[in-house]
């Protein structure tokens, strides 16, 4: 009996937060979570510690105090069909936004292959382009030689006839 009511009772608490305040924070939360778990931390101390400044941080996001929060969480964990209705929306948020994460990862992946695939067309294209300049370049400098023998040629032959005296 006593620990039936040193548990808590079924009264709700005066700034309750709303069911889906409640799971938008925590599916907030639980995000937190996995990305203070991702940083891998030496010390666990580290990582409680950054949890719990982000955490107070998060809270501040929806206007809320840590007392509050805590307040809240133990009435809905002290009536579990509530915070399995509140958990059934978390679990709907947390589903969403990997489906928004995975849309990225695989929209970033089609643009990589797509740079790939248009790097791998465009490397022959820009190969032939540069052979086909080469081969302009070296026709019109072979050209502007040969213009350059013809006029050469003419004005030494013109300077051979002045040069060479005319016989009667």
């Amino acid at each position: 009996m006593f620990w039936l009511t040193a548990c808590g009772s079924d009264e709700k608490p005066e700034n309750l937060i709303p069911k889906d305040k409640m799971a938008k924070v925590l599916s907030e939360i639980h995000i937190l979570e996995a990305q203070i778990n991702n940083l891998h931390f030496q010390h666990e101390d580290s990582s409680v510690f950054v949890y719990q400044k982000m955490k107070v941080q998060l809270l501040k996001t929806y206007d809320l105090d840590t007392a509050t929060f805590r307040s809240s969480f133990k009435y809905y964990m002290l009536n579990p069909d509530k915070m399995k209705e509140i958990y059934a929306e978390v679990k709907k948020a947390l589903e969403s936004k990997k489906k928004q994460i995975q849309a990225k990862v695989d929209l970033e992946a089609k643009k990589k292959k797509l740079l790939e695939d248009k790097k791998a067309k465009t490397i022959p294209k820009a190969i032939q382009k540069s052979d086909s300049l080469r081969r302009v370049n070296n026709e019109a400098k072979a050209k502007k030689t040969t213009e350059k023998r013809l006029i050469i040629d003419k004005i030494s032959t013109y300077k051979i006839n002045k040069a060479t005296p005319k016989l009667p």
